[in-house]
């Protein structure tokens, strides 16, 4: 499992690069959470779901709700 925090980490940090490189594209990445999978054999706290949730809303914002960096910690907005 360490290697995909590590790959999840530089994702994130490319994902950051490419949005600040070519602000006229809008870029995205999500952490949807520890979801239960068979990657992690049903060990994630949250139900796939609860993880699908992420994404469906990151695909719904408006294109004005998503000019900045943003992240959202169980449907809260948070730092980044």
């Amino acid at each position: 499992m360490s290697a995909y925090v590590v790959f999840k980490a530089g994702l994130n940090g490319y994902t950051r690069i490419i949005a600040k490189k070519h602000p006229e594209i809008r870029v995205n990445a999500v952490c949807p959470g520890f979801v239960k999978t068979d990657m992690n054999h049903k060990t994630g706290v949250l139900s796939v779901e609860e993880g699908a949730s992420s994404p469906v809303r990151l695909a719904l914002l408006s294109h004005q709700e998503t000019l900045s960096v943003c992240f959202f910690d169980r449907k809260q907005l948070s730092e980044f």
